[in-house]
Order: structure tokens, then sequence, then C-alpha cells
């Protein structure tokens, strides 16, 4: 019996479609990867940085604090921005890994939005842990990626990019990265 498993070593070749190339994804992918490269500050200059996003930085910079920090800039440098980077390429994996990249980046967004506005809502207060100006750059910078995912994930998921690809035959199929949205 023929085994249906695949290596993604051993894919076909494909080719982006000419028409969903997903050029404007692709584009979107290395800007936001460029723009996660600001923070790294947080990483090698945690204790210069940490004062600007703090509400009591005097009270709040400790190891802890510090570590924190880091571990938050290692995961968005290294996590993040490896995997925009990852799907900005017109591969396989890369055309296949922008919707997955797209919802997990939406979903932690939608996680930290609230953490954001629950900060504001502390007005700068003894319970503040981040400096107003702080939580609302944070919101500033995380609303309009998620809009724009939003709009990608449910209304244009063409925008994602599609490829033909050439099975064992010599036949040719055409593949999208997902077919239909993420929102239905």
């Amino acid at each position: 019996m023929p085994s249906n498993t695949k290596s993604p070593a051993a894919n076909p070749t494909i080719k982006p479609d000419p028409n969903q190339d997903g050029s404007i994804i692709r584009k979107a992918f290395v800007a936001e990867a460029l723009a996660n490269l600001f923070t790294i500050p947080l990483i090698t200059h945690t204790r210069s940085t940490l004062p600007l996003l703090l509400n009591n930085p005097s009270r709040d910079i400790n190891p802890s604090s510090i570590f924190f920090a880091r571990l938050f800039g290692g995961l968005i440098v290294g996590g993040l921005t490896s995997a925009l980077l990852a799907g900005a390429t017109n591969t396989r994996n890369g055309i296949e890994s922008r919707r997955p990249t797209y919802l997990l980046l939406g979903m932690g967004e939608v996680l930290l939005i609230p953490l954001l506005v629950l900060e504001l809502l502390e007005d700068g207060g003894v319970g503040a842990a981040l400096s107003i100006k702080a939580a609302v750059a944070g919101i500033a910078c995380l609303v309009p990626p998620l809009v724009w995912r939003l709009y990608v994930l449910c209304l244009k998921p063409d925008l994602l990019g599609k490829y033909t690809e050439e099975d064992g035959n010599g036949k040719r199929s055409d593949v999208a990265a997902r077919d239909g949205s993420a929102c239905m």
C-alpha cells in the first residue's frame, strides 16, 4: 500500500501564481520584521530602555523585570521576526506559513491590547506598571496591524498568495495558501 506521507524536503517544485503572488503580504511581512528590530534595545540596553516604558522605574527595575523585558524582546526578535521573514519568501513553505503566521500574530495582539487597556485604566496610579504614554503607544502600535490581519484573513485571503505545483505525473494543479478565509 503506497504511503500518503510527504517530507517537506521532497515536495515538488512550485511556481508562484503571477496573479496572486502575495507581493503585498510579502512587503508587509518584511516591513513588520524590520519594525520588530526596534525592540533590540530592550534586549541589549534594557536598563536604559525600561525607564521609558515603566510608570515607576526606580521601584520597578530589578533583575526580574530586566530578565522578562529581555525575554519579551527575544521572543519578538527571535520568534516573531523569523516567522515573518520565512513567510516573506515565495517558496512553498513561505506561502503556506503566511496564514498561520498572521493568525499567531493576531492572537497575540488580541491578548495584548486588552492588557494594555487595563494598564491605561490604571491612569498612572500606584498599581500601574507602564506609563500612560507607553500604554497608549503600545495600543497604537498593535491595533493597526490587527485590523490589517483581520482584513487579510477574513476579507482578502487571496492576498496571502497562491502557487502551482507539479505532481509526480507531470500534471500541474493550483494550490492556495488556504482555501477560504480564516473567519468562516
